[in-house]
Formats: structure tokens, sequence, C-alpha cells
């Protein structure tokens, strides 16, 4: 007859593999055997079962166990935490407590993460500030889950309250902290931790060292990511995806396609996201016929199956390229319902190129796929107002507003002495508001004189030209372009991100702008970056 420690071990391989058949075989092989009340048999119940994705059978475990310890209440919270239920992992965590139970550092690190995972971060924060003795990995807890919710500044605060609390970093730290940085762009923190990171002897670290390369990609500086990434004594693929990511990203397509062909060259198995990062380079330099390569080869090469992201990015190339029908039709012979954003993809494509037969069709897709997101109907009505059908704008306008769909409003941000700065159009709520619009008509006075011509087609308004030239004049873009170069000094790169998508006549203004000024300024958009230099710009107006 098998032993409590053969059978635990046999459940700790079913709950990796997933495997529950296997499972329920031997949890009756367990009931025959009479050692279902063992702890740690109960405990791998419990395990395998939420693992498999039968929290339910989980819980029945627990409830029927006639004695459990802090291992037996550490396993039924992970599970909760895994499948999605954050409230019962919480509640369960209280109950624990109520019951006399002392939580270890497993339990604080499973409640903070079902918390953070199921975007109950307040409730972590709580439980967080419990908690009387925080090591590393609780206080790793909390700062992925503020990374992971988007919360980043929070995430960079309480980085800060771990140091001045004398816990040191590990690797997991710095990734965190990392990604916080690269999804605020804070190119100068990210420098500070790469600073701690050699400081506490990390540098050679692949988990570490792709989280830089990625910090520095998504910062707009590829060349410190290209620095870090030689620098790395080994690398893995996730080296490799961050460094071909980042040039993609950074209009630098061609060179992305490059180091991919390093990267096989170099005997380093490729991955699906790698062949995302690859074809999304293709995309965005218009490398038609080497994405439909990449495309066709990923299966037949590396046995990698596309995916909707896969085919997303296909559908983003062909589209940009004006390819239209061919790309509508991978996306019918996809093996599978297109999803959002594949039809979001042809969308942004029909916007380009004017098309509102497709355009249409593929507009009301989205409104049914995600009915609250505003940006179909943004770009539905773009098209129409590029057509000057204003009467179609007006419609669309009124059916958000029967629906209750909102605009999101755009926004732009820049990093001055590690504080961020956000604009709205024709915001003055900043205290340098008046040396802003001043510094801004004097540079559109100065453009006109070289050429630049405001283009009235992205004024998505039937007002008369001079209404609309003044609405272009005042977009966020602007407005943060004009604060860095007031408050940030010559020889410095202007750094900006954007919520949404840039528009053409900022994206014209900023080339204007960077000659006028001789400043590198870098817009970070919703979808990629864009480095305007001498008036040229890095996406070779090609985006």
């Amino acid at each position: 007859m098998p032993s409590t420690f053969t059978f635990a071990s046999v459940l700790s391989a079913c709950a990796q593999l997933q495997d529950v058949e296997r499972g329920k075989r031997v949890h009756g092989h367990i009931i025959r055997a009479e050692c279902g009340f063992d702890l740690f048999v109960g405990a791998g119940l419990i395990d395998m079962y939420a693992k498999s994705g039968f929290i339910e059978v989980a819980r029945q475990v627990f409830d029927r166990m006639l004695e459990r310890n802090v291992v037996s209440w550490n396993a039924m919270i992970t599970g909760y935490g895994l499948n999605g239920y954050g409230d019962d992992a919480l509640k369960l965590f209280y109950q624990m407590r109520e019951m006399g139970v002392n939580p270890d550092g497993v339990t604080v690190i499973s409640v903070l993460s079902a918390c953070a995972k199921n975007g109950m971060v307040e409730d972590a924060q709580n439980v967080f500030d419990k908690v009387p003795q925080r090591n590393v990995c609780s206080w790793n807890a909390m700062i992925a889950g503020y990374t992971q919710n988007r919360h980043c500044g929070k995430a960079l605060k309480l980085f800060s309250q771990m140091r001045q609390a004398c816990v040191k970093s590990d690797e997991v730290t710095f990734a965190s902290v990392l990604t916080a940085c690269a999804s605020l762009a804070v190119l100068n923190q990210g420098k500070q931790l790469h600073g701690l990171v050699i400081h506490s002897g990390y540098e050679g670290s692949v988990f570490v060292g792709s989280a830089l390369v990625d910090t520095y990609s998504k910062c707009g500086s590829t060349e410190d990511a290209k620095q870090v990434f030689e620098k790395m004594p080994e690398r893995n693929v996730v080296s490799w995806n961050a460094l071909i990511a980042g040039y993609a990203h950074n209009g630098l397509g061609k060179v992305a396609v490059q180091l991919f062909e390093e990267m096989l060259r170099a005997e380093t198995m490729p991955n699906h996201i790698t062949y995302v990062s690859v074809l999304s380079a293709c995309s965005h330099v218009g490398l038609v016929d080497q994405g439909r390569q990449y495309f066709n080869s990923m299966n037949h090469d590396h046995r990698i199956v596309p995916n909707a992201e896969h085919y997303t990015c296909m559908i983003d190339l062909l589209g940009r390229a004006g390819k239209l029908n061919e790309a509508e039709n991978l996306m019918n012979s996809a093996p599978f319902q297109p999803n959002a954003s594949m039809w979001g993809a042809l969308l942004g494509a029909c916007r380009i190129h004017g098309n509102l037969e497709v355009g249409k069709r593929a507009a009301e897709c989205l409104f049914e796929l995600e009915p609250e997101s505003s940006g179909p109907y943004v770009l539905l009505s773009n098209i129409y107002a590029a057509a000057g059908r204003w009467v179609d704008v007006a419609n669309i306008r009124n059916l958000m507003r029967e629906r209750g769909v909102k605009k999101e409003p755009g926004c732009s941000w820049v990093e001055v002495k590690n504080v961020v700065h956000d604009f709205v159009v024709d915001d003055w709520s900043h205290p340098q508001a008046e040396l802003i619009y001043a510094k801004l008509e004097s540079l559109i006075e100065q453009m006109k004189h070289i050429g630049y011509v405001p283009d009235i087609s992205f004024a998505l308004h039937d007002v008369e030209e001079d209404h609309k030239i003044q609405s272009l004049s005042y977009h966020s873009e602007k407005l943060a372009i004009v604060f860095g170069l007031l408050n940030i000094p010559n020889g410095t790169p202007i750094r900006i991100i954007k919520n949404l998508r840039v528009c053409g006549d900022c994206h014209t203004a900023a080339k204007f702008i960077s000659k006028i000024v001789e400043r590198e300024i870098i817009i970070r958009d919703a979808n990629r970056f864009h480095h305007f230099k001498n008036g040229l710009c890095s996406c070779g107006d090609y985006w």
C-alpha cells in the first residue's frame, strides 16, 4: 500500500500537469487506503483540484478535513487566488485568523497575490499593513500587485518605503519595479534603479537584465537597452524578445528583423512572443513580403501555431500597406472566430486609407464585441469626418450617448525632475499655463514660416476653418512638448507619453518643432514610439 508521502508526491505531479482525471483516480485510492484525513494528503488534494480548475471540489475536500494546519489553509487560499476568487481568498484569510491559526509567510504572499490578481489592491494593502513582520517576499507581492494593476506610481512609492525599512531587494523586487518604470516611461528613475541593480550585485542576472532591456526600450532609449543586452553574460528568449520588441516599437523595424535573424543564428529558439514582436516590426516599416514569410514559417520551422495576436499583427501589416481585402480574407480564414483586436487592426487600417465600406463592417462587429469601448465609435467617426460626412459623424455621437459610451479623453505626460506633469486638450490648469501658451503661439508662427500648414482633417467638428485650426493648436501633445522645452535643459530629449494614438497634425508639428528648437522629441503613444529629430520622424511617416 502506498504511503501518505507517495500519495502527496503523486498528487503534486497531477497538480503540475493539471491532470484531474488521474488525480481523481489517486483520490479514490486515498479513500480506500483511509489516508484522506492526513494533513499533507488533504493539502495535496486541495492543490490538485484547485490547479485543475475544480475549485468547488477543492473546497469540499477542505471542509471535510477533520483537522487543518497552516498548509491546508494556504492551499485553499492559493487555490481561490489561482481561480479568480479574490473575495473568497480574503474571507478565508480572515476566517483563518479568527480560528486562531497563525498565518505564515506563504499565507501572506498567497492572500496578497490573490487580491492583486483580482484587482483588489486596496484589500491587499490592508492585509499588508497588518502584517507585523514583512519579509522581502511580502514586499515583492505587494509591489507586483500594484504593478500588475497599473498603479505603477504606488509601486514605486512602496519600493521607496521598502528601502527605508532596510529590506534588501532581490531579483523579483527589481524586475517588478523596473516594470513599473517601463509602464510610466520614467527614464531617470529607471537609470537610478539600474544603479541600484549594479550596487546590489544583480547586474549579471538574466531575469533583471531582461527587465532592464525592456525598461530602457519602453522609455525610448534603445541605445541603453542594447548596451545592457550586450553586457549580459547570459541571454535567453526573454532577453531577445525584449530587445526585438523594443526596436520594433521605437520605429526601428528593420533593426528588429536583423536581431531576429541574429537570434536564430545564436540558436535561441523563438516562442510565440518573439513572433508577435517580429511581425509587429514588419508592420511598422511595411515589410509585407518578409512578414508573410515569417508568418508562414512559424508552424513549419518552429511548431508554433499562430494565435489571435499573430493574426492581428498580420492584419495590421497588410492593412497599413493598403491590402485591406487580403487582410480581411486572412482574418476570415483564421481557425477561430476573429476577436476584437483583429477587427480593431482592420478598422485602424480603414481609418488610414479612408475605406468606409470595410470600416463600417469592422466597426459594427466591434460594437458587439466591445459595447463599452469608445475606440470603434471614434475611428468610424474619424472616417466619416475625413470624408466630410458630418451628418454621419453626428449620428455616431448620438449613438454613443444613447448607449452610454464615453470617449476616453486624450492625455499627455512629461516627466521633469522625477515629477510627472499631465495635460489634456486646451488645458489651462497648469501653473505655467500662460508661459506654455505664449511659447506655443510663438512656435506656431515660426512653424508656418517654414512650411507648416495645420491639417484640419484631424479637427473632427463641422465648424469654420479658423475654429478647426484653433482646436488643433492646443492638443495635449503640443502642450506637453512646450512644457518640456520650458523646463528640461538643452541637450536633453523631451520625452512625452500619450494615452491614445498621436494625431496626424501633432505628428507634423513635432517634426517642425524638433527642427526649430534643435531638440530631439520622443513621443510614446498607445501603439509605438516616434523619435523626432531635425524635422524627421523615426517612423518615416509610415504609421
